[in-house]
């Protein structure tokens, strides 16, 4: 390999969604943006370090049977993969942490933007309740009630997602 070096600039966001990327793919950021640069530039690369960046290999046996029910869990659970999918569920197990799919990431990040969504509106009410008192009696119950009513739905969104990691993958142990 040569000593060329790819930089740029993200935001804290973006930083940390990188870094989670590519702690749930189980691989550096660098050997992730690597593997990434030789798939849309396939010229670029050579498959031998692409195939470099898979250190060990686990090979399994299954029935028919299993594989078509492996196969249908990845596909329900939202994983690309059946490998992406036995990979979450090793990491899972080994590391007792949730392991989140593609959909479930989604809703996280929906679940964040609608957050700083309450989040403006409640500093919007406070800068009216703080700086302007003779304009207060804009704020009414009901939009208190709205902006409380978004904060519940949000956690009920987060907590069933929280719920369904968990029982994913005690389920399948549960089925053995």
């Amino acid at each position: 390999m040569g000593d060329n070096i790819v930089k740029t600039r993200l935001s804290d966001n973006e930083k940390l969604n990188w870094q989670q990327f590519c702690k749930d793919s189980g691989m550096s950021q660098s050997n992730m943006l690597r593997m990434m640069i030789n798939k849309v530039t396939p010229e670029a690369g050579n498959d031998a370090d692409i195939n470099e960046l898979k250190t060990d290999r686990v090979s399994v046996r299954l029935t028919n049977h299993c594989l078509q029910k492996l196969q249908q869990q990845a596909i329900a659970e939202g994983y690309v993969s059946q490998s992406n999918w036995v990979r979450a569920s090793i990491m899972s197990n080994l590391y007792r942490d949730p392991v989140l799919s593609d959909d479930e990431i989604k809703t996280l990040r929906e679940s964040n933007r609608e957050l700083a969504a309450v989040g403006r509106n409640l500093n919007q009410i406070a800068r009216v309740l703080n700086i302007d008192f003779r304009h207060s009696d804009k704020i009414t119950r009901e939009m208190i009630e709205i902006l409380d009513n978004k904060i519940n739905d949000h956690k009920a969104m987060v907590n069933n997602l929280i719920n369904k990691n968990c029982r994913r993958w005690e389920l399948e142990q549960a089925n053995e």
